[in-house]
């Protein structure tokens, strides 16, 4: 039988991993979306909010990117 401390641990543990993960997957997106705006020469905007923090990238220095979300609906209709 697993002790409360054993418990614990292995809960800290999993936790740990769990966001290991997370912050990998978001390294993989930021570099995916830096490749996409720079070698392939799409316009992107990328913005994660992890616990209340925000990490954002975008392709382009222009005042008008990233564009609205009523923007963005209106070009796709």
């Amino acid at each position: 039988m697993d002790t409360p401390q054993i418990k614990r641990n292995n809960e800290r543990i999993k936790k740990k991993r769990k966001a290991e993960g997370i912050d990998r997957r978001k390294k993989t997106l930021i570099r995916k979306a830096y490749e996409l705006g720079e070698l392939d020469g799409i316009d992107v905007a990328l913005i994660i909010c992890k616990h209340g923090r925000y990490t954002t990238y975008r392709s382009t220095e222009r005042k008008s990117w990233p564009p609205s979300i009523a923007e963005i609906v209106s070009d796709c209709l």
